[in-house]
């Protein structure tokens, strides 16, 4: 809930109000041809007013948006301090043009007193994507007189970066939008399921080091049924090395090739990099949530959600 205490804090900061953002007004930058709106919706929390859903106190909120399918990978620092990929890794777009959102920071600094500043960057390897635009929607208490730079959110990262500042007693919105250019090199693909059964094993190739028997055996095993395969704790490395091989298999094999779409290079090359072993042993130098974002690229692919790569039919 806003914390209208905060208004009598914000009426004394009045003076600085040739400092302060307009917060009826909507302004529009331009870096690189691509445009970047930031658009204040004042809330008037006293009379039954509500953030949109998602949103609360000191939340900066990102989407992506997309006339494809697609995984999206952002960077982000906070004050000053580059903190690597977003939480919970890229945005997945798995519908046309419906948003793909997810909350990735919430400050608890007081608004009267201090602010937080947050830089977002959109990875700059979207080959055949065009960013197209950024907007910053900004909410906040109708009554709150915020002092510079609160409201002053801004385009100041060349044309894939947004600055917004943060405190407890508003709410952020960055949407970015990228619209599909040009068709990859295109294929079909499989999921890791299809591998594991008596139509696809068959057809499984040596890769990562591991010969065709290893791969098959490994597809095969589940946790309950390990058949000598060998991972660790962690049921989660099983199913990221079973997307693996799949990915591989589905590009035929060449880790070194780079011919699947960019974020599913990328994540193979990051698979390859994090998991290690030989024989029918796995093993990984990833943390949980680094696989589970791993994962969650290479499944994509594999059940033929990523555009010019659908499913196979079987």
């Amino acid at each position: 809930m806003q914390k209208f205490a905060k208004s009598v804090l914000a009426v004394a900061m009045m003076a600085f109000a040739v400092a302060c953002s307009d917060p009826m007004s909507t302004r529009t930058l331009v870096n690189d041809n691509v445009a970047a709106a930031v658009n204040p919706h004042p809330i008037n929390f006293g009379g039954g007013g509500t953030y949109p859903t998602g949103l609360a106190d000191g939340v900066l909120r990102l989407c992506k948006v997309a006339n494809a399918t697609g995984s999206f990978g952002f960077t982000w620092s906070l004050n000053g301090v580059d903190q690597g990929a977003i939480p919970g890794g890229p945005l997945v777009v798995t519908t046309p043009g419906t948003p793909a959102c997810r909350n990735i920071y919430t400050s608890t600094v007081d608004n009267g007193t201090s602010f937080e500043t947050v830089v977002i960057t959109e990875a700059a390897d979207q080959t055949d994507w065009a960013l197209t635009d950024r907007t910053i929607d900004q909410y906040f208490g109708q009554f709150v007189v915020y002092a510079a730079p609160r409201l002053d959110d801004e385009d100041d990262t060349g044309a894939r970066g947004v600055t917004v500042y943060l405190t407890d007693d508003l709410a952020k919105l960055v949407t970015y939008t990228n619209t599909f250019t040009a068709p990859p090199s295109t294929g079909c693909t499989y999921t890791k399921g299809w591998y594991q059964n008596k139509n696809g094993a068959p057809t499984v190739i040596a890769v990562d080091g591991r010969t065709k028997a290893e791969a098959q055996a490994i597809f095969a095993a589940t946790p309950g049924k390990p058949n000598g395969v060998t991972w660790g704790t962690d049921n989660l490395l099983l199913n990221l090395y079973q997307q693996l091989l799949a990915a591989l298999n589905n590009l035929g094999g060449d880790a070194n090739e780079d011919n699947g779409p960019d974020a599913v290079d990328d994540a193979i090359d990051d698979a390859q990099d994090g998991t290690g072993g030989s024989l029918l042993n796995i093993t990984t130098t990833l943390t949980h949530d680094e696989m589970s974002a791993l994962v969650n690229t290479l499944s994509q692919f594999n059940e033929g959600t990523f555009t010019g790569w659908p499913h196979c039919d079987d």
